[in-house]
């Protein structure tokens, strides 16, 4: 499939895990794919090192790979990270920091992606997670994020689609990714819970979701607008 032929994409989170299989998707797909991270990035047209924690950043960033490639067309906001935390432990710190980069850090990558989206009626992926649309213990600071990440999606997409922009989500369950490791239980909780997390199998690929970020950012989603499609194996069925 060509189906981003001519097509300029930024992927956030380039570096590794859905970051990386869905700008290496992309670009096997025909994609200029211009890869963001705050770790160095491999395989694609264009890698800007950027912390999403800068917000001054942000702009100019984008705008230095649109005036490299001449457009944009998709923003996928893949770049994320979490932690398991007691309530009562839980930092200003690192709740400011979760939210920081999943909730705040994809806002302003979509806000200064707007004037070329617009131009090219392009479409913005948004990540979610399973912990933004079901129970996740100890997670209160990433289920926050990931929950107004669905928020922000649907609002956008209703604020921006008469202009032609489609604003969609992808809400992954059990990932075999690196930020898995972020993840460790607190000492002394009842593990039973865990249950409630568990992949329902096995954990996805990366690959598997770079499928399911492909087809939303492609016009075979041209109907989709608004919409978070969770990609869990059936965890929250």
């Amino acid at each position: 499939m060509n189906r981003f032929e001519s097509k300029v994409a930024v992927v956030t989170g380039a570096a590794s895990g859905i970051g990386q299989a869905t700008a290496a998707r992309l670009r096997s797909e025909g994609a200029t794919v211009v890869g963001i991270d705050r770790a160095p990035v491999d395989n694609v047209d264009m890698a800007i090192h950027l912390d999403l924690l800068d917000l001054a950043a942000i702009g100019p960033a984008v705008a230095q790979a649109a005036e490299a490639h001449g457009r944009i067309d998709v923003l996928c906001n893949i770049a994320g990270l979490g932690h398991f935390a007691r309530d009562e432990d839980e930092t200003v710190e690192a709740w400011n920091r979760v939210l920081g980069v999943n909730l705040t850090g994809t806002y302003f990558m979509s806000q200064a992606c707007l004037p070329y989206l617009l131009e090219s009626r392009g479409n913005i992926v948004n990540t979610a997670s399973t912990a933004g649309t079901n129970a996740q213990p100890w997670s209160s600071a990433y289920s926050a994020s990931k929950g107004g990440v669905i928020a922000l999606t649907q609002t956008m997409a209703i604020t921006n689609g008469r202009s032609g922009i489609r604003v969609n989500c992808i809400a992954p369950g059990g990932v075999d990714t690196p930020i898995g490791e972020q993840f460790t239980p607190p000492e002394g909780v009842d593990l039973a819970i865990m249950s409630r997390i568990l992949p329902f199998e096995r954990s996805a690929n990366p690959s598997e979701l770079a499928a399911a970020f492909a087809f939303l950012a492609s016009d075979d989603a041209s109907y989709c607008n608004g919409i978070t499609i969770r990609v869990d194996g059936g965890m929250q069925a």
